[in-house]
């Protein structure tokens, strides 16, 4: 008969303790939907879960647009540098120029100014992976160092 007693105040107190928890657990709950239109616990989490479907999907189409963003980044122009620079000694000040160009691959365009009293001559030159076919002049040299870093 002790047994039986024992039994019955164990399980008395483990129903307790579980009630209490659900109860605790409800009144949590509601707390969370209080605000919410939608006081049906099973259909506010299944919107909840919908929702999160739907940002994990725009999520991982915002990655691919990031990925095309930086792969079309790379065939801008990321890279400039500029030397200005009197070539001849009959000119007053710097009004001759050497501009390099290049994008994220390093590649882009040379372009050199040279100034005189009479008339402006502009060249330009190709780079395909910080080289040129044509030879260099120094301040190009110099451009396209700076244009490097």
């Amino acid at each position: 008969m002790e047994t039986t007693t024992t039994l019955f105040i164990v399980l008395f107190i483990w129903l307790l303790g579980l009630s209490g928890f659900l109860f605790w657990f409800t009144w949590v709950l509601r707390g969370l939907l209080k605000d919410s239109k939608n006081k049906d616990f099973i259909k506010a989490f299944k919107k909840i879960e919908d929702i999160q479907i739907e940002n994990s999907k725009e999520i991982e189409s915002l990655g691919k647009k990031h990925g095309m963003l930086v792969d079309n980044a790379l065939d801008h122009v990321q890279s400039i540098g500029l030397v200005k620079y009197n070539p001849f000694s009959e000119t007053g000040g710097d009004h001759s120029f050497s501009l390099a160009l290049l994008d994220g691959k390093k590649n882009g365009i040379i372009i050199t100014s040279l100034h005189t009293r009479e008339s402006t001559r502009v060249y330009i030159k190709d780079v395909k992976n910080c080289k040129t076919s044509i030879e260099l002049s120094t301040q190009e040299s110099k451009a396209l160092k700076k244009a490097i870093k």
